[in-house]
């Protein structure tokens, strides 16, 4: 299998800064996507730590050697950033969601923690592959998402491994919550099935870019070609 991923982020339309990253390699078969926690600059600082590192991670041995390397680095990182927060005082945010697909002949891996999601479109069907490490909490705030696990984030880090059959036809898309927050499952789907796959990717953009879009978004399709 030979895929082609295409890729967009945005701030969107409330905030200046964008806390998102995102790392595509199409000859490794490797594609990230990071929701960075803290504001200001901690979850910038955080979601491209990670993307950066695994820039230059090397991708080697077995499938299975691969998925147990790739959790060892994910715990790496996960300290790091804890021994961060601890030196500026331990009182603010320096975090991250994280979600890595990789494809080794028809075995796929999700790795993920937080709420960033992968979707495949397989035989007209849309699926989520990864359920959201989240809660919904209604408080003094209001009625929000409360992440049960993230990289640095308070309590246990839950790294979640799901191996899945991947067929020649299979499309997929990993995004961060600003997207599918935004845009309904409906919308996600015809934007997939879309023959130009750049195309499925500039409707996505346009239609979140309609609404609110409160978050930043990151968005990736992945088709084998």
């Amino acid at each position: 299998m030979n895929f082609k991923s295409y890729s967009f982020t945005h701030p969107g339309h409330l905030r200046t800064l964008n806390e998102d990253s995102f790392y595509i390699n199409d000859e490794k078969n490797l594609w990230i996507v990071c929701d960075g926690m803290g504001g200001h600059e901690e979850g910038n600082f955080a979601s491209r730590l990670i993307t950066d590192i695994f820039e230059n991670f090397p991708l080697e041995g077995s499938f299975d050697n691969k998925i147990e390397m790739i959790n060892k680095q994910i715990k790496i990182i996960h300290n790091l950033l804890l021994n961060k927060v601890e030196k500026m005082g331990g009182n603010i945010t320096i975090g991250s969601t994280l979600m890595l697909l990789h494809i080794e002949d028809e075995k796929g891996v999700c790795i993920h923690t937080g709420d960033t999601r992968c979707y495949s479109l397989q035989n007209n069907t849309l699926r989520t592959i990864t359920k959201d490490h989240a809660i919904e909490i209604n408080d003094f705030y209001g009625s929000r998402r409360y992440l049960t696990s993230a990289i640095s984030a308070p309590g246990k880090l839950f790294v979640e491994t799901t191996i899945f059959t991947v067929y020649d036809d299979d499309i997929f898309l990993i995004c961060t919550d600003g997207l599918y927050d935004y845009v309904s499952n409906k919308i996600i789907k015809e934007a997939m099935s879309q023959d130009n796959k750049e195309e499925s990717l500039f409707k996505l953009k346009l239609s979140v870019l309609a609404t609110s879009a409160e978050d930043n978004i990151t968005a990736v399709i992945i088709e084998n070609k």
